[in-house]
């Protein structure tokens, strides 16, 4: 009965530190993904122009380029964050809404993560819906 005892105990035991390791490690990807976002508001604050784009002022000129990694930088947060946090796409969503320009008038997202792709296109059934550029 000892012998049973001590066995049932190990398990519980290694159970136990199985948990807690899978706790730790969710909250560090959590913690991480907030610290991306985090990052990215930081982003949006020190460039408004790009947070809150006028694309057709910006198409065609030397910021562009700029303006299209800031893009890819919303995108790469949203990835790490749905990863660690799929509850949060709504926030990352609504994000998307300043770059409807760019984002209805580019087919290809082929690069991005399923989770992303799927907001992408959830975004553009909503948004793009007899979209035309208003540039030019």
């Amino acid at each position: 009965l000892g012998a049973i005892l001590t066995i049932v105990a190990a398990v519980v035991a290694l159970v136990g530190v199985k948990m807690q390791i899978d706790a730790s490690a969710r909250q560090q990807r959590e913690q991480s993904a907030r610290d991306i976002y985090r990052e990215y508001l930081n982003l949006s604050i020190s460039k408004p122009e790009f947070a809150n784009p006028d694309y057709c002022a910006i198409e065609g000129t030397a910021n562009e380029g700029a303006y299209e990694d800031y893009v890819e930088y919303l995108l790469y947060t949203s990835e790490q964050v749905l990863a660690a946090m799929p509850d949060w796409e709504p926030t990352l969503s609504a994000r998307l809404t300043p770059h409807k320009e760019l984002l209805c008038s580019e087919a290809d997202w082929s690069e991005e993560t399923p989770a992303v792709q799927g907001m992408i296109r959830r975004f553009k059934v909503k948004q793009c819906k007899g979209f035309v550029s208003g540039c030019g």
